[in-house]
């Protein structure tokens, strides 16, 4: 049986070293067909670990065994990428060509062959082309949508290869609208490589708790209605806001008890989200004097334990001057004033008799 001779084609979400045991990688294998027709079939290569070379297979004839070539090599360092909105998102790109046999391709000779670059979006159900270029074939790049820029050379341009490329895409000051499912494909002559990236588009919450920094509650009595605010986070999926009574024993706390709710999102015009939680207190006793209320709020955008805000909760009578303090201050004060004027109107009648 005649030997076959394969070009190997692969397409990689993430460049990476295979570092223990074996590891399979989507590819196609490409038959050189003749005649400068090459056919493409779906295959995989499974990659081992270790150094020297490739163990014979026992159950294998080494006739039925198959050449194969790496031909073209697309993948990206940041197959997922978290950007805070407003912010600029780069969308690594790279490739690799090595021609099956330069050395007979006489129309390489002159360097690496033109290729042509491509930027999907897909969201929700929606593809939306960002760039179609061939910066191999023009000189001119155009312009991609949304302000988008991208960096499609050879980084090289030696005679017989092999070649990498780039083919970065940067998008300025991200929008909600923009994060979703990255596709970008380099097509050679007779070639076409793919890889798929994931933007998302993020943004931590602002926590601020009403009134503040003190709430006032006589014994008996609920304090007033708390309103904790979250104000410009994205995006709104997964947000937990959670009520929590600090300063109990030995530090600890505990759930808040009371009604609370959330009110209906507000949304703002750079795409980001606002929202307040309400929470309406239990009647407290002196021993909650002292002791905290705490707004908690969790999101995808935060560290595990959150971000909180609290407020100092008094009860009346305790710390605070009391009804009866309060009228006694008052009739001191009163008494004070009465015996500076009585004091101005003795100095005012001597300095009068001693100019007499």
């Amino acid at each position: 049986m005649k030997t076959l001779s394969l070009l190997f084609l692969v397409s990689l979400g993430l460049a990476t070293s295979v570092s223990a045991g074996p590891a399979a990688i989507e590819c196609w294998f490409v038959e050189d067909a003749g005649g400068g027709r090459l056919v493409k079939k779906p295959a995989a290569l499974l990659l081992r670990q270790g150094p020297g070379t490739v163990p014979a297979r026992p159950d294998l004839d080494p006739k039925f065994y198959l050449k194969v070539h790496a031909v073209l090599t697309v993948f990206s360092h940041t197959p997922t990428s978290r950007v805070q909105l407003g912010q600029d998102a780069l969308l690594d790109l790279n490739f690799a060509y090595m021609a099956p046999n330069p050395e007979a391709d006489t129309s390489l000779a002159l360097g690496p062959p033109p290729f042509g670059l491509e930027w999907r979006r897909q969201h929700l159900g929606k593809g939306h082309l960002l760039l179609a270029a061939t910066p191999g074939l023009n000189e001119k790049m155009p312009a991609a949508q949304e302000g988008a820029v991208a960096f499609a050379s050879w980084d090289d341009n030696e005679s017989w290869g092999p070649w990498t490329g780039n083919g970065t895409l940067w998008l300025p000051a991200v929008q909600p609208s923009q994060e979703g499912t990255y596709l970008a494909t380099i097509h050679l002559p007779y070639l076409q490589g793919q890889v798929t990236l994931e933007l998302a588009v993020q943004k931590p919450p602002k926590v601020s708790l009403t009134p503040a920094p003190i709430v006032w509650a006589a014994p008996g009595e609920a304090p007033p209605e708390l309103v904790c605010q979250v104000s410009h986070f994205y995006p709104s999926e997964g947000l937990e806001v959670e009520w929590e009574l600090r300063g109990g024993p030995e530090g600890s706390y505990q759930k808040a008890k009371g009604q609370h709710w959330l009110s209906a999102l507000r949304h703002h015009s750079d795409g980001s989200i606002s929202v307040s939680s309400h929470l309406r207190p239990l009647p407290v006793t002196a021993k909650h004097h002292g002791m905290r209320y705490a707004c908690r709020v969790h999101h995808s955008s935060l560290p595990a334990l959150g971000r909180s805000a609290q407020i100092t909760l008094e009860v009346a009578g305790l710390s605070a001057p009391s009804l009866e303090d309060g009228v006694g201050l008052f009739l001191s004060a009163f008494l004070l004033l009465g015996l500076i004027k009585a004091l101005g109107s003795i100095a005012a009648y001597q300095s009068a008799s001693r100019d007499s």
